[in-house]
């Protein structure tokens, strides 16, 4: 028996297994939310938050029925402080055929939205 013989299954059961390793992902697309309700907002506020890793967050004006960008505000200023140079966080509001998920731009790091409602953004 030669070496090739003896190594040609257990080659082949590598190539099976990396083959099937392999998974398709869903593209992401940009969403917006169906409705903006208070319902709604509150339970996007509250996955935004834990994202935050805050209690509670304020986002930045907008028609999430119409924009798909969403802008976390920063902490209110205290009556000591004068002046912030923090600026919004960014998430978008994307969809696939798993739901909707918000996506913080700069970690492109991805939050289930369990509960909403998104539709597929107009271009």
């Amino acid at each position: 028996m030669t070496v090739l013989s003896k190594t040609l299954p257990v080659l082949c059961l590598l190539a099976l297994g990396t083959a099937s390793a392999c998974q398709t992902t869903d593209v992401l697309m940009p969403a917006v939310l169906e409705v903006a309700d208070d319902d709604t907002m509150a339970m996007l506020k509250q996955v935004l938050a834990g994202a935050m890793d805050r209690a509670s967050v304020d986002i930045g004006p907008g028609d999430l029925t119409q924009n798909s960008v969403i802008s976390v505000l920063p902490p209110g200023l205290t009556p000591l402080e004068g002046r912030s140079t923090a600026l919004p966080v960014q998430f978008d509001l994307m969809l696939d055929a798993g739901g909707c998920y918000l996506v913080r731009r700069e970690t492109s790091q991805t939050y289930p939205v369990d509960g909403l409602t998104c539709r597929v953004a107009q271009q």
